[in-house]
C-alpha cells in the first residue's frame, strides 16, 4: 500500500487517500504501463544525478525478465562497486552469491550434456530394441532377469558383511574381549 497526499491550492495536505496497489492483468496494458513507469523513474533518477549531484544507479527487469534497463550516474558499475566496498558484508554475501551462481552454472552445463548423452543412448537403444525379432527380445528378458537376481543376490552380501563390520566395530569401540580363566589367579598382582 502507498499513500497519495492530496494538495490544496494553497499547498497544505488536506488528507490521505489509500489507493491499493494490484497488478495489471491485461499483459500488453502491463508493458505500456512499464515502459511508461520506467521512463518516469530513470527521468527523475537523471533530474536527481544533475541537480544535486548524487550519485544514482538503477536496475530494472521486464515483466517477462527477459530484458534488463539499467541507469548509473557515473555508471552503474561505478555505483554498484562502491556499495559493495563500503559494506563488506554484502560484498561477502555478494561474492558468495556469484561463486554458487558459477557453481550452479557449471552443474546446469554438466547436466545438459549428460542428458544429451542419454537422449543419445535412448534413442541407440531405442533402434536396437526396435530391430530386435521376438525370440531375441525373449532371450533378452531373460538375461536381463538373471542380472537382476544376480545383481539382489549381491546387495544381500553387502549388507550382510556391512552389518557385520558394524557389530564387530562396536564391540571393537568398548575395548579388547576378556579372556575368562578356569584359574583363580589374581590379575592384579604379578605372581
Amino acid at each position: 500500500m502507498y499513500y497519495v497526499y492530496q494538495m490544496s491550492s494553497m499547498g497544505r495536505s488536506v488528507g490521505q487517500r489509500e489507493d491499493k496497489i494490484e497488478p495489471i492483468q491485461n499483459l500488453e496494458h502491463r508493458n505500456i504501463v512499464f515502459s511508461k513507469c520506467k521512463q518516469k523513474l530513470f527521468k527523475k533518477a537523471t533530474k536527481l544525478s544533475t541537480l544535486y549531484g548524487a550519485n544514482t544507479a538503477i536496475v530494472v527487469f521486464s515483466p517477462q525478465g527477459n530484458n534488463v534497463y539499467s541507469f548509473g550516474s557515473p555508471s552503474v558499475d561505478t555505483i554498484f562497486n562502491r556499495f559493495l566496498n563500503q559494506n563488506p558484508e554484502v560484498k561477502a554475501q555478494y561474492l558468495l552469491h556469484e561463486a554458487s551462481r558459477h557453481e550452479v552454472e557449471n552443474q546446469l552445463k554438466a547436466e545438459k550434456k549428460r542428458g544429451k548423452l542419454l537422449n543419445a543412448a535412448h534413442k541407440k537403444s531405442e533402434d536396437y530394441f526396435n530391430r530386435l525379432s521376438w525370440d531375441e527380445l525373449r532371450q533378452l528378458k531373460g538375461k536381463l532377469e538373471a542380472l537382476k537376481r544376480d545383481a539382489e543376490a549381491r546387495h544381500k552380501e553387502l549388507q550382510k558383511e556391512a552389518a557385520s563390520a558394524a557389530s564387530s566395530s562396536m564391540s571393537d569401540a568398548n575395548g579388547p574381549p576378556v579372556e575368562e580363566t578356569d584359574d583363580e589367579t589374581d590379575i592384579y598382582h604379578s605372581p
